[in-house]
């Protein structure tokens, strides 16, 4: 198969620089350092798997940072939190978006075991022969959605994503993300559990509740470890979600502060604003409208 696609002459060079939406189950669209005006943090309701076939670019997935050197491929899961930092002058790179009920239909055999790798290893390498199948795929999955007169076009998109699946994606070589290299099997295990709680779990106290040691010594081997206070790592996760949440869903800050377990919302605005210097009405509101944004 991967020689058949090597032999195609199809470019995505030639494709429109359009958008192509089938409802809310696909999304495919093109990257380039010029569309790209965003700089915030998204919080993700879809899978998204991103070729980058030119330049490079720094970005935080769930507050880890990583370097995106093309050729390389990002795979996103709903739910993660993804934060460009800074694009290249010749960054380019093509989209694939898809909902969660478009991927179940799917019924990839071992996906839970597949998501649950690509979750913890976003950004793997690609050898120039496995980009030139990926974007093949792409231009494949473009022409085919926006044919609109087919009847059969969302059929035709599920085969051709198993195929893209199984084999554009079959073989990883994971990169190591930018953030603090972890020696000591306890602070690494807080990390792991502020991941999973930190919704619901503020207090440094629970968490060396759970690890059975005293919240002073776990202060004191999170700082030396990481140069970070555990309420520092707790603190960055929740306001990550907040800040998300406020540009990217139209839930009320009300409750954005009920779903991250405060007890009410001023209790979540003087948080908030600690941290970040803003309200959460103040940060929504220079978000969606940049211009009115002033210097402080």
């Amino acid at each position: 198969m991967h020689k058949l696609l090597s032999q195609l002459h199809i470019d995505v060079n030639d494709l429109p620089n359009e958008n192509i939406f089938i409802g809310d189950d696909l999304l495919l669209f093109m990257h380039t350092t010029e569309r790209e005006r965003c700089y915030d943090p998204v919080k993700l309701d879809k899978a998204m798997i991103i070729v980058c076939s030119a330049g490079h670019m720094r970005a935080k997935i769930n507050l880890n940072e990583y370097d995106v050197e093309s050729p390389m491929v990002i795979t996103l899961m709903p739910g993660q939190i993804f934060e460009p930092v800074e694009y290249s002058p010749n960054f380019k790179a093509y989209s694939v978006a898809l909902s969660k009920r478009f991927v179940d239909t799917l019924n990839i055999p071992g996906w839970r075991q597949r998501y649950l790798d690509m979750y913890n290893n976003p950004i793997s390498v690609l050898d120039q022969s496995q980009l030139k199948i990926l974007l093949t795929f792409f231009a494949i999955l473009y022409y085919t959605a926006e044919d609109e007169q087919n009847p059969f076009r969302l059929q035709v998109i599920e085969n051709l994503t198993r195929v893209f699946y199984y084999g554009g994606l079959g073989q990883k070589r994971y990169v190591k993300n930018n953030g603090v290299q972890i020696k000591n099997s306890i602070v690494e295990r807080f990390i792991d559990l502020v991941h999973t709680h930190y919704r619901e779990e503020r207090l440094i106290s629970y968490y060396a509740d759970m690890l059975c040691i005293t919240p002073k010594y776990l202060s004191k081997l999170v700082k030396e470890n990481t140069g970070r206070s555990a309420g520092e790592w707790i603190e960055s996760h929740v306001i990550l979600e907040a800040r998300a949440m406020l540009q990217s869903s139209d839930l009320t800050i009300q409750q954005i502060a009920s779903s991250l377990n405060f007890s009410n919302q001023s209790f979540f605005g003087k948080y908030f604003k600690r941290a970040t210097g803003l309200s959460p009405k103040q940060y929504r509101h220079i978000k969606h409208n940049p211009t009115s944004a002033t210097t402080r």
